[in-house]
């Protein structure tokens, strides 16, 4: 019983350090974003490209790394011509303050904002991971047309339960994400992706979270073979995105 106690109070004084994982990266010399604006907007950081003045794309990354690291996909999102904003969380890059989700979350609001001051009419969001949480929060917020989630799930808890079993999810976790009720009432476009061998998300949560999301415009896609972090370079992936984001930026 000592030791349940002790582990128990480990995971709810420690699951910050346990969930995020940021480096060091400087988010003014990231040489994969050399040719993007690097903007600083209410104390939320973003890499932007500006392309079209009615669509834009915004990324939202996973636990791990920065933003900078995701420099690879941007690939696939000018190929639209759209404007693309990625985002750094508060806490990453060279930031000196934890991560938490509320620090995330208030990234997120700051983005809509930004988004919303520059008048953009057509807004795909795109969320990878933990990343599909801060994206299923500015569905939440608001005036988001289509959504890319990668890797996803119903809520954090979920995840969180079926990893600790012996401990109450819903006591333990501070870090709630709890995706499904963001998009309880989401009518939009919506294409989710998941790998068959993610070990990290098992992708009966995603599964959980699409029969969950109301709208009747939403395509799940099952990669098989793909984990969690490999899952880009199935080329499935890579054709179905670029598609998505053709269709519904028309």
């Amino acid at each position: 019983m000592v030791i349940y106690l002790l582990f128990g109070l480990f995971l709810f004084f420690s699951q910050r350090s346990m969930l995020y994982y940021p480096d060091n990266q400087d988010f003014e010399s990231c040489e994969r974003f050399s040719d993007y604006q690097k903007i600083n907007f209410n104390g939320t950081r973003l890499y932007y490209k500006q392309g079209s003045p009615d669509n834009v794309i915004v990324y939202y990354h996973g636990n791990a790394g920065s933003a900078c690291d995701r420099g690879y996909f941007k690939s696939f999102f000018e190929q639209s011509n759209s404007s693309i904003i990625f985002v750094e969380y508060t806490g990453y890059s060279n930031d000196s303050i934890k991560p938490s989700r509320d620090l995330i979350l208030q990234d997120v609001k700051n983005v809509h904002s930004f988004v919303k001051e520059n008048s953009f009419k057509n807004i795909v969001v795109y969320g990878q991971s933990i990343g599909s949480g801060a994206a299923s929060h500015h569905a939440f917020i608001g005036d988001v047309n289509s959504l890319i989630l990668v890797g996803s799930f119903s809520s954090l808890e979920d995840v969180v339960r079926s990893k600790y079993i012996i401990y109450p999810a819903s006591i333990l976790l501070r870090e709630k994400y709890d995706n499904a009720k963001w998009l309880q009432d989401f009518d939009g476009n919506i294409i989710m992706f998941h790998g068959d061998g993610d070990q990290a998300i098992p992708y009966k949560f995603s599964q959980k979270l699409f029969n969950e999301i109301p709208t009747e415009k939403k395509e799940y896609v099952l990669i098989e073979g793909k984990g969690h972090n490999d899952i880009w370079n199935a080329p499935i992936f890579r054709e179905k995105l670029i598609e998505f984001i053709n269709r519904v930026q028309i």
